[in-house]
């Protein structure tokens, strides 16, 4: 007699085809859970909280001539060196982000920024990216939503002080050439004026007012009898 922990010989056959139809199943039923649905169970939110918004605007006036870029992780823009464990590397920091960062036309990252949460920004995080982007040549500040600094400064620390004077430099010589277009704009226009008027002055004028004279001064008085 078998006992009934073990499979006959003639049982056997059969009892490795339900084995192989059980596992079919447990696949079919997996795939079917993962499969993609109808009706997604979420809802659109906002990128952003209100604080993060306000110095959003705050950056893109501060860099207007450079893209400030949202919650972007480090591993878009950092690599590990040659001959590195980059799969580790990458676990390790997919999940490391920077609140704004601003990256030049070239796609390159020149600095990151953080707006703390209401309970704050961890010392470990901000020592990690802190060290993490600076090796890398990559400025990196903690922003107070309400004390936010000097923009020239923050563009100081970002891109260097020539930089900073350029910009000025570009848009003084920008409103310049406001002024300049205005001023010509203005004066084509007073012109386009002064001839409208001209030609409506003349064209008011009657075709036999000069030659009204000419008639008055031929005219003799009659003889006297």
């Amino acid at each position: 007699m078998y006992r009934n922990s073990e499979w006959s010989p003639a049982e056997q056959p059969h009892m490795e085809h339900i084995a192989e139809w059980y596992s079919l199943w447990s696949r079919w039923v997996n795939r079917g859970k993962r499969r993609i649905p109808q009706h997604w169970p979420l809802h659109a939110r906002v990128l952003m909280n209100s604080e993060e918004l306000r110095v959003w605007h705050w950056m893109i006036n501060t860099f207007d001539d450079h893209h400030v870029l949202v919650k972007m992780p480090v591993t878009r823009f950092t690599r590990p060196n040659a001959n590195e464990n980059s799969l580790y590397w990458y676990e390790m920091l997919q999940n490391t982000t920077c609140t704004f960062s601003v990256c030049a036309s070239d796609g390159h990252v020149v600095g990151c920024v953080d707006v703390p949460k209401s309970f704050g920004l961890s010392r470990k995080a901000r020592n990690l990216k802190s060290n993490l982007l600076a090796q890398c040549g990559i400025c990196y500040v903690v922003l107070n939503p309400s004390m936010l600094p000097d923009q020239d400064a923050l563009r100081n620390e970002f891109l260097g002080e020539e930089a900073t004077k350029n910009r000025h430099l570009k848009r003084e010589e920008a409103a310049l050439e406001t002024a300049r277009l205005s001023l010509k704009h203005t004066l084509a226009q007073q012109r386009q004026i002064r001839t409208l008027m001209d030609q409506e002055h003349t064209s008011s004028m009657p075709g036999h007012w000069h030659d009204s004279f000419l008639i008055q001064s031929n005219t003799r008085p009659a003889e006297l009898r």
